[in-house]
């Protein structure tokens, strides 16, 4: 009898305990094992078609796959292991997936996954480009309201939480925030500068976070972008990081100039020496009220990335992501609720980071009331944005879209400036979104649609890709 029939008859709590007992020695073995278990705690179809690619991985001779979730493993501490098992994959796919489904059949609409949250906008850094630019720094949100949001999210199904910021270890809520929701798997986006050794053991205490430190590419790339003496600091936080266990990864803001370091081999090995698990790519939007459109990669340059992703995803053990080109992994565009959304340090509940509109203040309406708002509702009837999910951004692939969807919803725009991405950059912004499409169709047509020849698919992408686009990192 094989593994799969021995546990065919086991209840969901049986499962759970079983797999907290694997979890404690890692084997090859064990993580096949882990699969099977996982297949019994949800009847969900996409979630059950994730665990089946990651099996297929492991059991694939020479897959990076396996070198990645056993070195993960064994470099948590046994708790830790058990924290992340019952936060990340219990709460925020089984159990969330469930309550997600029945708020569904009571509302009519599918809550998301994940909600990206930025407690303050305070920073200690003014990096050139960051879309956050256009905000005034201020503290942010209040703890009490942040409890309250967290409290819903629990209630519709929402277990995993992406802190923004400006700098959220500013927030000085923030290792509060992470320690009275236990049940929650927070994801921290950090500068770094602020890190200590002191800091990185609390967290790894905690067990509930992974950390994600942003990066522009080797020295000269990232001080160019974040300040003199940034990326020393950077690669200390990384040391603290590493040294005290905790989950992390690097992000990337993608620009023509540091395209080809951040893509290369040479900068994805120098991070897994590091002791990163995971890299995020974001591509710049000049979103910011002062943006650069110079700055964007070419139609040429994108599709480098996309090619380099994806030979990393057959070589490297490590989770990928590059949001804009795994648009095909998970049918377009996430946004407005689908599967992500933005609360911002006002408390405006914006569609994504990127997308600086909103109709609600989270102050003002619940968060159910905020996700069903004209505006979320617009976006989510118009995905996928574009038959080409190569092309799934409404803001740089298709503005008609954005602009189509301002003029019917009637927003507000949450900061000064950031209306100049539809009005005075409106015509750069369709002349490089004509420009991509050109280039993307073929890429399109030649590859994802196999006409006329085959050399990739949307299957080739590894595991990283289904979930860090669920958790919307």
């Amino acid at each position: 009898m094989n593994f799969s029939d021995q546990v065919k008859d086991l209840t969901g709590h049986q499962v759970s305990k079983m797999i907290v007992e694997l979890l404690r020695r890692v084997s090859d073995e064990r993580l096949v094992q882990l699969t099977y278990l996982g297949e019994k705690l949800t009847s969900d179809h996409e979630i059950l078609g994730a665990i089946n690619g990651v099996r297929k991985m492991l059991e694939t001779p020479g897959h990076p796959a396996k070198r990645l979730f056993r070195s993960v493993l064994e470099y948590l501490p046994p708790k830790n292991r058990t924290i992340v098992f019952n936060t990340l994959f219990n709460n925020a796919w089984f159990m969330g997936n469930r309550k997600r489904d029945q708020f569904e059949k009571e509302h009519g609409f599918r809550p998301p996954f994940v909600m990206i949250l930025s407690p303050t906008w305070q920073c200690n850094l003014k990096c050139s480009g960051c879309y956050t630019l256009g905000y005034q720094r201020h503290p942010g949100l209040s703890y009490d309201l942040v409890k309250r949001i967290l409290r819903e999210c629990a209630d519709i199904g929402l277990h995993f939480i992406t802190v923004l910021g400006g700098e959220p270890f500013m927030y000085s809520h923030l290792f509060q925030m992470i320690e009275e929701h236990p049940h929650i798997f927070f994801q921290v986006y950090t500068n770094g500068t602020l890190m200590t050794k002191e800091k990185a053991e609390r967290i790894r205490d905690l067990g509930n976070a992974m950390v994600v430190v942003s990066c522009e590419g080797y020295e000269e790339e990232t001080d160019k972008w974040r300040g003199p003496g940034v990326y020393k600091k950077i690669m200390e936080a990384m040391d603290h990081l590493r040294e005290a266990h905790v989950l992390f990864g690097s992000s990337a803001t993608v620009t023509k100039n540091n395209v080809g370091v951040v893509s290369s081999e040479e900068w994805i090995d120098h991070l897994l020496n590091k002791g990163i698990i995971a890299q995020m790519y974001f591509l710049y939007i000049p979103v910011n009220g002062q943006g650069d459109i110079n700055l964007m990669v070419t139609p040429e340059q994108r599709n480098h990335l996309r090619k380099q992703v994806m030979y990393f995803r057959r070589t490297k053990p490590m989770f990928i992501l590059d949001f804009w080109n795994d648009g095909p992994h998970v049918r377009g565009c996430i946004a407005g609720g689908r599967r992500y959304f933005h609360i911002n340090a006002n408390g405006d509940v914006e569609p994504c980071v990127y997308t600086h509109i909103a109709m609600n203040n989270i102050k003002d309406v619940s968060l159910a009331e905020a996700l069903d708002s004209p505006l979320f509702r617009a976006i989510r009837k118009r995905q996928p944005m574009n038959e080409n999910q190569l092309r799934p951004c409404m803001i740089i692939d298709n503005p008609h879209i954005f602009r189509e969807v301002i003029e019917e919803t009637k927003p507000y725009f949450t900061h000064k400036g950031a209306e100049e991405i539809v009005t005075k950059m409106r015509e750069q912004i369709d002349q490089y979104a004509a420009r991509f499409g050109v280039f993307a169709d073929k890429v399109w047509r030649e590859e994802y649609l196999k006409q006329p020849s085959v050399t990739t698919s949307c299957a080739s992408s590894n595991i990283g890709a289904s979930m860090s686009m669920k958790s919307g990192s």
